[in-house]
């Protein structure tokens, strides 16, 4: 009986994290150098294994260029759906996926032992401490209750004592990286 509680709550625990990935994966914004699958329903010859360019669009046959960095897959199979039923199919069953994502990175400065860029986990979110785990920790000279974070040009700064225990200070931690975000570890001076 042990055991079969035991599969149970392991296979509940799978579909949970599973549940979660998926939601993920559909809020994920297509950018530069992302793989995508495009399919056709009954049009063998629009099916389509493209790289999306740097700048942010793919070629597909009878439409040229079209944008599709910033938009999910959902958001792309609607648009390419609406383009074609628009002059050439009376109605289109598409569907897109992303065969492969591009390597997502966030930067550590300042105090840490590994500055850098650092690239993003895919199996799973992590927030500013494990990025500053990642990153090797402080240095002795860190400035531990400066701890500036950017994110889309935006600055806020957090001490590490609020980032450990975020539900009692800010409701707004913890913060989970997403691409381009930049921390940065201030320099004690003594």
């Amino acid at each position: 009986m042990r055991t079969l509680s035991f599969i149970v709550c392991l296979t509940w625990l799978s579909f949970a994290g599973s549940t979660r990935s998926h939601a993920a994966a559909s809020d994920y914004k297509i950018q530069a150098e992302d793989l995508l699958k495009i399919v056709v329903f009954n049009e063998p010859t629009l099916d389509l294994d493209t790289r999306v360019h740097g700048a942010g669009t793919i070629n597909y046959p009878l439409l040229d260029d079209i944008e599709v960095a910033g938009k999910t897959a959902l958001e792309v199979q609607n648009l390419i759906k609406g383009l074609l039923e628009k002059d050439y199919l009376v109605k289109a069953s598409v569907n897109v996926n992303i065969l492969e994502y591009s390597e997502q990175t966030f930067s550590v400065m300042g105090e840490v032992r590994v500055p850098g860029t650092h690239p993003l986990p895919p199996e799973k979110e992590i927030g500013i401490v494990d990025a500053i785990s990642l990153a090797g920790g402080f240095t002795p000279e860190a400035k531990e209750n400066s701890i500036e974070f950017i994110r889309d040009g935006k600055k806020t700064k957090y001490s590490y004592d609020d980032l450990l225990a975020p539900k009692k200070r800010d409701p707004k931690l913890p913060i989970i990286l997403k691409q381009g975000d930049i921390i940065n570890v201030s320099k004690r001076f003594f």
